[in-house]
């Protein structure tokens, strides 16, 4: 399951109750947290944040923009596309 599919699919929690049991529900769980019945903040594990991070460090590279707009284009003109895996495989594979 996706990072954002667990948070769609997260418990939520009052920041009161969460006061009252932070140490029996939270660790290790995906939570929406909120206020009031509004959510105002995430509690994610560990390993989600670090798959997070990852993610938006590959996004912010310039080749793998580079090449996920040269992806786009070829798709638009009709050639079948890959699967983004092969991309970020076929980057990191330069970069060693």
């Amino acid at each position: 399951m996706s990072v954002a599919t667990a948070i769609l699919k997260a418990d939520h929690i009052g920041v009161r109750d969460l006061k009252e049991h932070l140490s029996t529900k939270i660790l290790g769980k995906t939570l929406v947290i909120t206020e009031r019945g509004v959510p105002v903040s995430v509690n994610l594990p560990y390993e989600d944040v670090l798959e997070l991070t990852d993610l938006l460090d590959e996004l912010a590279d310039p080749e793998t923009l580079a090449a996920v707009a040269e992806g786009r284009k070829a798709i638009n003109k009709g050639t079948k596309g890959r699967a983004v895996s092969f991309l970020f495989e076929r980057i990191q594979a330069k970069r060693k």
